[in-house]
């Protein structure tokens, strides 16, 4: 005992003490409570601790060190260890006692204590309207727990006064000083909509707040938001660690989640006994799931009773069992199937729609009918079924079906692609590329081809290669290009194999390949590529990197000019017209040249020109040759100016005209051709009224310079 502090103390109190060490109880008793009378309030706290210590002495003592600095504190103290049994019998009665005293004397958390009292109706008469006032004290002089009361009493309104606004602001009050209970009622604030947007994210962020503090009932929610990907991205393992933190029985709703992870191994290692424990559970709380995975867990251990669990989920309306019903009656060629697809689909399985659809669209266990298959997939699709968007999407725009709708397409592709649908992808970039429903953005096209070639779309990896291959908005990259016509062509697209060919045989991005080119070729050729057929014919015909063969370049020539290809059809009347394939037929070279010509192929028209000129294999008419050699002539063939011009220095078919021959010729010239030259080079030299030596002399050198030698050519 400190003596010297021990002199501070009233004269009732100090005698009071001393009648005590004498063991003269009942007078000292009266003499403390007479200084407490007197005004020291102190005195309470020194009789309680009398009443429970061994000796008065120690009671001073304990009073010193602990009690006397603060009669607030301490009478709070001393309620909650009669209001908990602590070191004291449990008493409601002297609990109140001293928080009253407590909070008479400004302490802020006993005002808290004495509302939860009135509303519960401990040691005091149950009172709400008591209770709130007394929370509202609290909350008033600070007390983070009377904050939380308060707004939970403001929101229920049983205090006799309900304001959700300001219930709110409450919570966010004793949330911001700590009170996880708070914290976790913010979460539900932003999860439910609470005078606020609803907001999964942030809900999700003050249930973690909560939970990573310990606040067990947060460790619920943080684990099934992370199972249900809500308001983050879901991450089944994670959601598992907490529900794993959670003591004793987890709720049903947990317990159900636990069972479908255990049973279908999600994000887990299957494990049946704990599923089958968890799935016991929510069946006893009567989910319907649990009923329908419970038949699932039966099937899988071979209890024949789990179609009876399948039809109670189903008869309850459970979609997913109802399609578990129609797809076993499918199989079992059983018509109950169709009619309980049905069902699943009425009841809101997207799944059972897009079935549905399909057997609509094609007729299947249905009268064939479009119409109603559009409305499954625009259901489906609604509710965010990725194959149902796309199909819908696809529906959307080719318009068949439906009136075409460009940009609907356009908003299910993107949210298909973007939840990962590999051919949504593609079909994104190829709208990005074209600028049909967006504006033209080779950027998008490229970054939506890349996603769709890296989840295995044969096109996508085509389209990526080929931005690759010509720098289209990504920087040029040979090899990588390479990598992808590779992977594509593997895949059977047969203009990767294609393009890859033309790499092959042309060294480009890699080293040339003859053989590698033609078996690219023959990929491509096998897939329908006529202009890949034509190539295997030149380089059979040509002998390039590989032995000459006109049988086998016959072949792929005939193949394109079957396939439509006008450099088949040309390819084959030169074979034809000298001779390669061992016979040389003109007829046949006409017929060939032809079906090239009337395709407007340039070569052929000038070729089908001269044979018509010197009626070869055909009568000889030469203003009909002139006019093919014209038409030759204006596709760009440039040869065929310089046969105009010999018409027009001739005169033979049409009148004289050296100006004329001079214009076309000089047309011919343009285009790099020294025969044109030498020709001009001969009319300065020889033509009356256009001799000019030096004129000849430039034409003449300009030809030589370009490679030209005098001789008789032929016209092929």
């Amino acid at each position: 005992m400190n003596k010297e502090i021990f002199k501070k103390y009233p004269r009732n109190f100090r005698r009071g003490f001393e009648l005590l060490e004498k063991g003269k109880i009942e007078r000292g008793t009266r003499r403390i409570e007479k200084s407490v009378e007197s005004g020291f309030k102190a005195g309470i706290i020194f009789l309680d601790l009398f009443k429970h210590s061994a000796n008065a002495t120690d009671a001073i003592d304990l009073f010193q060190t602990e009690y006397e600095q603060d009669f607030a504190k301490a009478a709070l103290e001393l309620g909650i260890k009669y209001y908990d049994g602590i070191d004291r019998k449990q008493s409601y009665s002297d609990s109140v006692r001293f928080f009253l005293e407590s909070a008479r004397a400004g302490g802020i958390e006993a005002c808290n204590y004495i509302g939860s009292m009135r509303e519960k109706g401990e040691g005091l008469p149950l009172d709400s309207t008591k209770a709130f006032e007394w929370y509202e004290r609290g909350a008033e002089r600070g007390d983070k727990v009377a904050k939380y009361n308060y707004g939970r009493v403001l929101y229920s309104g049983e205090g006799g006064y309900k304001d959700t606004d300001e219930a709110v602001d409450y919570w966010y009050a004793s949330a911001k000083d700590g009170y996880l209970p708070a914290v976790y009622k913010v979460g539900e604030i932003f999860e439910l909509g609470l005078t606020v947007p609803v907001r999964p994210e942030k809900a999700y962020q003050w249930y973690l707040k909560a939970a990573t503090d310990g606040y067990e009932p947060a460790y619920q929610k943080v684990g099934l938001f992370l199972y249900e990907g809500k308001g983050i991205e879901a991450n089944i393992e994670q959601s598992i660690e907490w529900f794993g933190k959670i003591e004793g029985e987890v709720s049903s709703d947990v317990a159900l989640k636990m069972g479908k992870i255990y049973l279908l191994g999600v994000g887990i290692e299957k494990n049946l006994d704990k599923a089958k424990k968890y799935l016991e559970q929510a069946v006893h709380a009567d989910y319907s799931e649990a009923i329908f995975l419970m038949g699932k867990l039966h099937e899988e251990t071979n209890n024949n009773d789990f179609m009876e669990l399948y039809q109670k989920a189903a008869d309850r309306g459970f979609a997913e069992a109802q399609e578990a019903l129609a797809n076993y009656y499918l199989k079992q060629a059983d018509y109950h199937g169709v009619e309980m697809l049905k069902k699943a689909a009425l009841n809101g399985s997207a799944d059972a729609m897009v079935l549905m659809a399909k057997r609509f669209e094609i007729g299947e266990g249905v009268e064939k009918n479009v119409k109603t298959a559009v409305d499954y997939y625009r259901k489906a699709a609604e509710k965010g079924n990725l194959e149902a968007q796309y199909q819908y999407a696809s529906i959307c725009l080719a318009g068949e079906w439906i009136e075409r709708d460009k940009y609907s397409a356009g908003d299910y592709f993107k949210k298909s692609a973007e939840a990962g649908h590999p051919r949504a992808c593609y079909i994104l970039g190829l709208l990005h590329e074209k600028g049909e429903t967006y504006w033209s953005d080779k950027d998008k096209a490229y970054e939506w081809f890349l996603k769709a070639a890296e989840k295995g779309v044969p096109g996508a990896m085509f389209k990526t290669a080929v931005y690759l291959e010509n720098g289209v908005k990504v920087e040029k990259n040979l090899s990588e290009a390479l990598r992808w016509y590779r992977q594509a062509s593997s895949a059977g697209y047969a203009k990767a194999a294609f393009n890859l060919a033309v790499m092959f045989e042309t060294g480009l991005g890699c080293e040339a390949d003859p053989e590698k080119s033609i078996e690219q070729y023959e990929v491509a050729a096998n897939g329908g590529i006529a202009e890949a057929m034509n190539n295997l014919g030149n380089l059979y015909h040509q002998g390039k990197g590989i032995k000459s063969d006109p049988q086998e370049a016959f072949k792929w020539y005939t193949r394109a000019d079957d396939a439509g290809y006008m450099l088949g059809a040309y390819n084959l009347g030169v074979m034809w017209y000298f001779g390669e394939t061992g016979e040389k037929n003109l007829k046949k070279a006409y017929f060939n040249f032809k079906k090239a010509a009337d395709k407007n192929y340039p070569q052929a028209q000038y070729n089908l020109a001269g044979m018509i000129l010197y009626g070869e294999g055909v009568e000889e008419n030469k203003k009909a040759a002139m006019e093919l050699f014209r038409k030759s002539a204006e596709n760009g063939f440039a040869s065929a100016w310089i046969s105009l011009a010999e018409f027009y220095t001739t005169g033979e078919i049409v009148e004289k005209d050296v100006e004329k021959a001079i214009e076309y010729l000089n047309l011919a010239s343009d285009h790099g051709l020294g025969e044109a030259d030498y020709l001009l080079s001969k009319i300065h030299e020889t033509e009356v009224g256009y001799l000019d030596p030096v004129k000849q002399a430039q034409c003449l050198s300009r030809s030589v310079s370009r490679g030209y030698q005098v001789e008789d050519a032929e016209t092929v």
